[in-house]
């Protein structure tokens, strides 16, 4: 009893030493630590209600377990061959390197839906591979692709926030355009190197010297101006009408001129003439010389082809060949498969890459500026992008044809393109070469995702499709946004704003070609980080009847990889080699030309230094 009374003692004061330490009544360092407790709790409800509208994502799915749990329930069938967990390879990696083969395993959707819910995130291989091996040089291909500069916002929010968003639309807007709207960049690229490839040939067979030495002039500028934007305010300066004038005047006698080879443009020297009439107009004839030097400069400062896009495009090459090395050595495996996939629907953008960089020069229009500074006017405008790359070259070509600048109105000439059934025929057929670059790209894509198993229209199909067809109804969308424009303008008058219709499709056009690029963009990651690697995705359907393919390389999946995955692989590729090999042959051809200009000159220096020896 004493110990008993000893022991209830001991326990009372330790409850009133317990209760004297926790004790807050007085203490303001106490109090103020309560305050503390009580916004820590408040945050704490903040973040689980903020954590609780979230939606739920069940990632513990995986299809080797799915697979297992499939052939545990019919494991008499298998009894022979072995365990379950070997015949799904249930955490075990799979040799693809030897011939063996799985049993398929197929299942329906209803009893997918039941054990096999949620998707399989994907492992570090799996993203980290793709991301290294073609994503991330498809990524530079785009960046080297020429875009145009975005016109400056004029909105009445501050100046530094204008400023910001020119920093992030300058770039990023260009770029989504190029993803979202890819087959008017790539016809946008070809019809530039086909337009200057048509005014170089025109300069190199003009032998009897039908253009005229100004008309030759302004048709080269065309040629390196082309990316540069053409208005209304785009005319020479007063002072170079006048030389030309003055010297045609001067050469239409001159012998020298008549004896020319075909090839030359006759840049002008001062100095070189022996009449004594060249005394007399020496300042026209510096403002000649001006313009001359001025091409030369633009010639000068073309970006070199080797440097910024073959290497580029070599080590493209060297990394298309690993990736299919890679899926050859990997038969019957999906995941690469699907890469593959991918891979062969990016391919499009080596042809806007290369295309985009083969035609005359691609310059700063900074430089233009300042180049031709002194001899044409600009109005202080930028680059094109390439989807305006067609309509910007017509202007340019019909300016090249009113040399003189008296018989050339941007106004009259748009009425003339408005109502010219050819130009805008040859804008349709054109947008469609441009849509079979895309197209077979993702037709390729598409045949070898049918074909992996689950064979049939699954989310990465669904994928490829909706981006092509996304972008066939763009590119004749932008067709109509053109012929709108060009209306517009050709009618336009002073204070009067654009019309209801032009707006209406600028805002339809802009939109379709955000989203397009964020199903491109959207459909990679959910595909790098494992969205579309769910039971539904294997095959869209919402029938429960529908059978899905749970196990790996299987006899389908091998025979498939044979016969589609590898051989469409290849044949997309070499479809956009092709192209690209066309684009590198305009170039080639007009580099050759290009050439010439410097080499005629030395020629009609020494001509005329052959003419001033003679006696008078």
């Amino acid at each position: 009893m004493a110990t008993e009374n000893h022991i209830n003692s001991i326990e009372r004061s330790f409850k009133s030493s317990e209760a004297a330490d926790f004790d807050t009544g007085g203490s303001p360092c106490q109090q103020a630590m309560s305050s503390d407790g009580h916004l820590a709790l408040m945050r704490i409800s903040v973040v689980t209600i903020v954590a609780s509208w979230l939606p739920l994502a069940n990632a513990t799915f995986s299809i080797k377990r799915c697979c297992t749990l499939a052939v545990r329930g019919d494991f008499q069938k298998y009894y022979n061959e072995s365990y379950p967990w070997q015949v799904c390879n249930f955490n075990e990696d799979i040799n693809f390197s030897d011939n063996v083969t799985y049993p398929s395993i197929m299942r329906s959707m209803s009893w997918a839906r039941e054990y096999c819910r949620g998707h399989q995130l994907s492992g570090l291989n799996q993203w980290l591979s793709p991301l290294c091996a073609y994503i991330s040089p498809y990524i530079g291909l785009l960046l080297i692709c020429p875009v145009g500069e975005v016109s400056k916002s004029k909105s009445g929010l501050p100046r530094w926030v204008n400023v910001l968003l020119d920093w992030i639309r300058n770039p990023l807007q260009e770029y989504m355009s190029i993803l979202g709207d890819p087959a008017s960049a790539a016809f946008g690229a070809f019809h530039e190197i086909w337009s200057d490839v048509q005014a170089i040939r025109k300069l190199s067979t003009d032998g009897d010297r039908t253009l005229s030495w100004f008309q030759r002039r302004a048709l080269w500028i065309a040629v390196l101006m082309g990316d540069i934007k053409f208005t209304e305010k785009t005319t020479w300066t007063p002072r170079v009408l006048e030389a030309a004038h003055l010297l045609e005047y001067q050469t239409s006698d001159n012998k020298l001129d008549a004896k020319k080879p075909s090839l030359d443009i006759q840049p002008y020297e001062v100095g070189m003439e022996t009449t004594p009439s060249a005394t007399l107009i020496s300042r026209p004839l510096d403002d000649a010389g001006d313009l001359d030097k001025a091409i030369g400069i633009t010639l000068e400062a073309r970006a070199s082809f080797a440097g910024g896009v073959l290497i580029p495009v070599v080590l493209m090459l060297a990394v298309t060949a690993a990736t299919f090395y890679d899926a050859y050595s990997a038969l019957g495996d999906k995941d690469k498969a699907l890469a593959l996939a991918y891979c062969v629907w990016y391919s499009w953008i080596l042809v806007v890459s290369v295309g985009g960089n083969c035609f005359a020069t691609s310059i700063n229009s900074g430089l233009a500026r300042k180049a031709f500074g002194e001899v044409l006017d600009l109005n202080g405008e930028g680059s094109v992008a390439l989807r305006d790359r067609y309509i910007n070259s017509q202007s340019w070509e019909d300016w090249a044809e009113h040399a003189d600048g008296t018989g050339f109105e941007l106004k009259s000439r748009l009425m003339a393109m408005e109502s010219n059934w050819r130009v805008w025929l040859w804008f349709g057929l054109g947008q469609f070469f441009g849509f079979c670059s895309v197209a077979f790209a993702s037709a390729c894509g598409t045949a070898i995702a049918w074909t992996t198993p689950t064979v049939g229209f699954g989310c990465r199909s669904f994928n490829f499709i909706l981006y092509t067809g996304l972008a066939f109804l763009i590119a004749y969308l932008h067709v109509l946004r053109s012929w709108l424009w060009v209306s517009s303008q050709a009618n336009w008058k002073a204070g009067q704003k654009p019309s209801v219709l032009l707006r209406i499709v600028n805002v339809v056009y802009w939109f379709l070609v955000f989203a397009n690029s964020l199903v491109l963009v959207l459909g990679t990651l959910f595909h790098l980080v494992g969205v579309f690697r769910t039971c539904w995705c294997e095959k869209m359907t919402w029938s429960d009847s529908a059978m899905i393919e749970l196990n790996s390389k299987t006899a389908e999946a091998i025979d498939n990889a044979r016969k589609y995955w590898i051989s469409t692989s290849y044949v997309a590729f070499g479809f956009e080699w092709l192209l690209c090999l066309v684009a590198i042959a305009g170039r080639r051809y007009i580099v050759l030309k290009m050439e010439q200009w410097p080499e005629s000159r030395e020629e009609v220096k020494k001509a005329s230094r052959q003419v001033s020896r003679k006696p008078e």
